[in-house]
């Protein structure tokens, strides 16, 4: 223990047991001095509680008016932070014993063994174990409150860098949509395609942009959720896209209704079924979609037969960024999937892919079965662009 006056508020009935409590403090250590303030009812313990700062209490559980165990219950309400409680009973009680820390104390003597090196040890353990608690939690808080900012920052920055980044590219791209229009007839083919190129990726970059922007909200905008019955949302989704007559979907199964946000959910399939899409290879091209009901959670699953994905690469489709076909070849941000993945995690499920080259890919998420849980973050854009299911 350190060298400071120990604040001890004993809640004792019998004036023996104060007097010894006092005689075996005063002897356990040298080093250490103790200021002790008696109670001998709950009604002193709370009023003494809330005028003085104790650095532990001594309770005896038989104390007048106490109701047993509910009175740790009562006083650790009152007092969360106070280092210690020591349950002191008239016999050693297992359950009791067990009981007591349960409801909030931190050590279990009996009366008539309570040796002084044992109570002196007792307090030292008590205190240092309450002091290392508390400062945990301190730090936790702490790191919330760091994190909250962090979050806070993040936004600011991601409106920030939307507005500096789209402003220039909104001028590239007017500037080149103005040569093309009035200097086309004196530009070569050559010229001419470079200034296509030159468009080809200012959209790209405005893409990268909303994708990134898409990608930090997730999980920090709070919606109300609600159920969705995805038997009506999904028809829906397909139809909203331009799939040009090369693809057809196939619902295999009843779907079910889930606790979800609409605009959640319809960015999570959209992106996935836009993934088999836009990278089909088959001159007839299928999407199905189905689920399955596992445990506590609807496992879902959005299969297609283009090109497939190769195992090395399961993974990594993923990551922000990671594109498998060339962009030359394929418009990708690389963003779809990772959006996709952070929504399902979002809700405490999972998303991966089983695949085979040339045979098609199938990605499967997991959510929970609808029930009533604290609404979750929610992404404030439309779905956006998806990443490939077979070349992301």
């Amino acid at each position: 223990m350190s060298s400071k006056t120990i604040s001890i508020l004993l809640a004792e009935r019998d004036a023996s047991t104060c007097d010894f409590v006092r005689q075996a403090l005063a002897d356990c250590s040298k080093t250490v001095k103790f200021n002790i303030e008696t109670a001998r009812e709950v009604s002193e313990i709370t009023e003494l509680l809330n005028r003085k700062n104790f650095d532990i209490l001594l309770l005896d559980m038989e104390i007048p008016d106490g109701k047993g165990l509910d009175v740790i219950k009562e006083i650790r309400g009152q007092s969360p932070h106070i280092p210690i409680i020591i349950v002191m009973t008239e016999s050693a009680d297992e359950e009791m014993e067990v009981q007591g820390i349960k409801s909030g104390a931190d050590d279990y003597l009996v009366k008539g063994k309570i040796f002084r090196d044992v109570l002196g040890r007792s307090l030292r353990y008590a205190i240092e174990r309450r002091e290392e608690r508390r400062g945990s939690e301190e730090k936790l808080a702490k790191a919330i409150k760091e994190m909250e900012h962090a979050n806070k920052e993040l936004n600011d920055f991601a409106y920030i860098i939307s507005h500096d980044l789209k402003a220039p590219l909104r001028g590239i791209k007017s500037l080149a949509e103005w040569i093309a229009a009035d200097y086309s007839e004196k530009l070569d083919d050559n010229g001419r395609e470079q200034l296509k190129l030159l468009l080809t990726r200012v959209g790209r970059m405005h893409s990268l942009i909303d994708g990134v922007l898409q990608y930090s909200r997730v999980g920090r905008v709070t919606e109300k959720m609600v159920p969705v019955n995805l038997n009506e949302i999904v028809p829906e989704i397909y139809k909203s896209i331009d799939a040009d007559g090369k693809v057809e979907i196939e619902i295999e199964t009843e779907l079910p209704t889930i606790l979800s946000d609409e605009t959640r959910i319809i960015q999570l399939f959209q992106n996935l079924m836009c993934n088999a899409i836009k990278y089909m290879d088959k001159p007839k091209g299928q999407i199905k979609v189905g689920c399955t009901k596992e445990g506590e959670f609807w496992k879902f699953y959005v299969a297609d037969n283009g090109p497939g994905i190769e195992e090395k690469d399961f993974e990594r489709i993923f990551l922000l960024f990671q594109t498998l076909a060339p962009k030359d070849q394929v418009e990708s941000t690389g963003v779809g999937l990772t959006v996709a993945k952070k929504i399902v995690e979002v809700y405490g499920g999972r998303i991966w892919v089983e695949s085979k080259v040339g045979a098609g890919s199938t990605f499967f998420f997991t959510v929970p079965i609808m029930k009533e849980i604290t609404p979750a973050p929610v992404p404030q854009e439309a779905a956006g662009e998806a990443v490939s299911a077979s070349h992301k």
